[in-house]
Order: C-alpha cells, then sequence, then structure tokens
C-alpha cells in the first residue's frame, strides 16, 4: 500500500497501473455496482445485507451534491450551472444529482464498462436528467475527447482514492487543463491512514492481504503539500482543504476545493497553495459529504 506519490511524478501513470484498475472495477461493476460505488452498511446486494434500490441510491448523490454546492456558496466561489464533469461516475449516481442541481450539461466518464452500463440504465429511466447527461468510457491516462476549458465543474469522490498515487495526480492535471479560467476542480482525496491501532496495521499489512479485506477496493493516500503543489504548478488556485468522511474512519481524508486558471506563479500564489496544504493539519468542520 502507497501513502505518497512514487518518484515517478503524475506526468508518468503507468498504462500498466491503469489496466489493473479498469479490471477491477469492471468486475466489481458487474457483481454489485451500486454498492461498489457506495459502501454502506447494509446495502451489499445478498450475503444478509437489503441491497441498494434505485431510489433510494440515486438520492444520496443529491444530498451530497447539494450540501458540495452549497459549501462552494458559502466559501465565495458558486459554480457556474453550465457544463459539469464527474470523473468516476460509476452508476451514475453523482451525474444524475447534478444534473438534477441544473448543470445545463453532464459529463460522466468512467474506466469501467459495466459501471457505465449500470449509469446509462439508471439514469437513461429519468429522462428529465438523461437529456443533459452523457455517459463516455475513458479508457487512457487522459481524458482524451475533453476540451481545454470547457467544463465549468470537475467532481469527484471516493475516486482518486483507489488508484496508485502517480495515476490520481495524473488526473488531477487533467481537471485543471479542461475547466475553464475561474471554474472549480473539487476533489476528495485521502491523506494517510487514521492514527491508533487500526492505522498502524494498515500501514504494516502486506498488500495482498489488504486488498482480500477491500474486496478488490484498494486505498492510497497523498500527503496534502503535494496536492497544492501540483495545483500550483498547473495554474490553478487552492481555495479550501476540508476534512471530509467519505473513506471511512480509518483513513484522515480531506475535500479540496481549487480553482482552473489562476496563474499561481507568483510568490503570492504559490504561498496561498502552500498555506492551504498546512491547514489540512487541523480543521474542525464537519464533512459536507455523507460517510459510510
Amino acid at each position: 500500500m502507497s501513502t505518497s506519490p512514487t518518484q515517478r511524478g503524475p506526468a508518468h501513470a503507468d498504462g500498466a497501473d491503469l489496466g489493473a484498475v479498469s479490471e477491477r472495477w469492471t468486475e466489481l461493476g458487474r457483481r454489485d455496482p451500486m454498492w461498489a460505488a457506495l459502501t454502506l452498511r447494509g446495502k451489499a446486494a445478498g450475503g444478509g445485507g437489503t441491497g441498494w434500490t434505485p431510489a433510494d441510491f440515486l438520492a444520496t448523490g443529491r444530498v451530497e451534491v447539494d450540501a458540495v454546492l452549497a459549501r462552494l456558496g458559502e466559501l465565495g466561489v458558486p459554480a457556474r450551472r453550465g457544463t459539469a464533469l464527474d470523473f468516476g461516475c460509476g452508476p451514475g449516481r453523482l451525474s444524475a444529482a447534478l444534473a438534477a442541481a441544473g448543470f445545463e450539461r453532464v459529463l460522466g466518464v468512467d474506466i469501467s464498462p459495466s459501471m457505465l452500463d449500470t449509469a446509462r440504465r439508471l439514469v437513461g429511466g429519468r429522462p428529465e436528467l438523461a437529456a443533459r447527461c452523457e455517459f463516455r468510457h475513458n479508457t487512457g491516462t487522459a481524458l482524451a475527447g475533453v476540451a481545454d476549458d470547457s467544463v465549468d465543474l470537475v467532481y469527484t469522490c471516493r475516486v482518486l482514492q483507489h488508484m496508485p498515487p502517480d495515476l490520481a495526480l495524473g488526473y488531477l492535471r487533467e481537471f485543471l487543463r479542461v475547466t475553464t479560467p475561474g471554474g472549480l476542480v473539487v476533489f476528495q482525496l485521502p491523506a494517510e491512514p487514521a492514527g491508533g491501532l487500526v492505522g498502524a496495521l494498515l500501514r504494516r499489512l502486506p498488500a495482498p492481504v489488504l486488498d482480500r479485506l477491500r474486496k478488490g477496493m484498494q486505498m492510497h493516500g497523498t500527503p496534502p503539500t503535494t496536492v497544492t503543489a501540483l495545483v500550483a504548478a498547473a495554474g490553478g488556485r487552492t481555495v479550501a482543504i476540508e476534512p471530509d468522511t467519505s473513506a471511512g474512519p480509518r483513513w484522515r481524508s480531506y475535500l479540496y476545493v481549487t480553482e482552473a486558471g489562476r496563474a499561481d506563479n507568483t510568490e503570492a500564489g504559490r504561498a496561498d497553495n502552500t498555506e492551504a496544504g498546512r491547514a489540512a493539519g487541523g480543521g474542525t468542520r464537519p464533512s459536507v459529504i455523507p460517510g459510510p
């Protein structure tokens, strides 16, 4: 298990890593796509769980998106309701919610064909949302087919944590590329395992054992200072870093609010991102994202 980026850096994300992620999530999408996307207790199909109903599953997305959009307003960076990109859209939970929240167009991208099949089925049954949602299979380490400066909001949660840090940070650079100047990139990413006995075990258990315990859902963390440095290098600005609970109690996780198109090549810009990275060590604000 990796808790920090490797020395290769995000520009050299490995296609082999991407292939492994694709295989893993395509299989999870075949077994139980809604539970794989939102692993709440009692919601796994079979094994004593009741499973998700489509209505309940999609309703959680609306609660989450409404909370995030409200928080953006509180931070003084309200999202323009033009085009939203839902990265790692899975079965379409957040794509549907973004459309319901008033975005004119929502592009959901995912590496798993089985997840996308479910998204098209779930959202397609709601014509008022389906008309504004497009689901696209993304097979590479870049967001192929998404033009520079074409997206007003990128939102991704419970996605980057499941891929090696080089890969996750490479996608973050892509998010900032496709976002319009002044547009927002909002994403969740753990920093490290939580403290205490459980966190110590997560740091020490062999990767194959952890893989079995997590039912194939690998977890990775990246320090906030690494994240904010990449945002600054890509010309973005870190607006806020706030604690969240979406990675579960075993991980220390944050919600990042970043703004694209602000040339932070000045000393002031770099300082802004550095201070944001340091601030992540201590906030107390409750998560705006419902936890598992």
